[in-house]
């Protein structure tokens, strides 16, 4: 595996340079970087081209132009594949409200601190890692489950590779109860599959943290209404045991045999 690629979204350029070369120093491959939305949307878009698109980006939140680096980072959320770290100058509860939404993977306060902007990139590379596996892993499953007969055979063993091996939790919710759930799916929660499938709505939420669950609920609800939600989700759930763990995960509504469904990964974010 290579260095952490990345790219610099910083106004101040005696901070831009200090930062890319201290980067360098440290082994990361700084792509680019600019003093402006529009430059950096332009770059992203070549380093794309070339098959060079940079894993994390480091968004300056103040930067000046038409648009912030909250608004920037909206459009390269939606474009790239790229993880967004933001820089900020300030700490305030709207700053952080307004880019919740983006779902960054960290926040770096100014003056920047080299030891923790490193340890925030490398969580920050590894989280991206997993997202873009867990989508192929949605896009593969998605394939499989509306495959025609006459392609039974290849989809199963499709199913076996993608489904079976997959280091995420991979379930279906259908009818207030999972009606598919893969074997590492239970293990996050600590049952069997065959106890995992057999709960009923009841014994779904008695799985979510207390402080977790209504939030929870209203975003599943919002979902098979058919609204717009975020992506990724982290709450805590608790095992057969008691234990409370925290899980990333993603969800997205489909069409399974021809009535509505969630399709739903976990990541047991306590390995990490």
């Amino acid at each position: 595996m290579g260095p952490i690629s990345l790219y610099i979204v910083e106004d101040e350029l005696l901070i831009t340079a200090s930062l890319k070369n201290q980067l360098e120093n440290y082994g990361y491959l700084v792509l680019g970087a600019s003093t402006k939305c529009d430059v950096c949307l332009r770059e992203l878009e070549e380093l794309r081209q070339k098959g060079q698109e940079p894993e994390i980006v480091l968004m300056d939140i103040h930067i000046r132009g038409e648009i912030d680096g909250i608004e920037t980072a909206r459009i390269i959320s939606q474009r790239f594949d790229c993880g967004i770290i933001f820089i900020t100058g300030q700490s305030s509860k709207e700053v952080y409200e307004r880019s919740f939404s983006i779902k960054p993977f960290g926040y770096l306060l100014k003056p920047i601190d080299l030891e923790q902007t490193k340890m925030t990139i490398e969580i920050a590379a590894y989280q991206r890692m997993l997202e873009v596996e867990n989508k192929k892993y949605q896009r593969d499953l998605i394939e499989i489950l509306e495959s025609i007969t006459k392609e039974k055979e290849e989809a199963f063993g499709l199913y076996q590779t993608v489904v079976e091996n997959s280091v995420m939790g991979l379930v279906i919710l259908q009818d207030e109860k999972f009606v598919f759930a893969n074997q590492w799916a239970a293990r996050i929660f600590g049952y069997s599959r065959e106890e995992f499938l057999s709960f009923q709505l009841q014994d779904i939420i008695g799985l979510l943290h207390p402080e977790d669950r209504e939030r929870i609920i209203e975003i599943s609800k919002n979902r098979l209404n058919g609204e717009d939600q975020p992506d990724g989700t982290r709450f805590r759930v608790i095992q057969k045991n008691g234990s409370i763990i925290e899980v990333l995960t993603f969800v997205k509504a489909i069409t399974y045999r021809n009535r509505p469904a969630l399709h739903q990964s976990f990541i047991n974010l306590s390995l990490l």
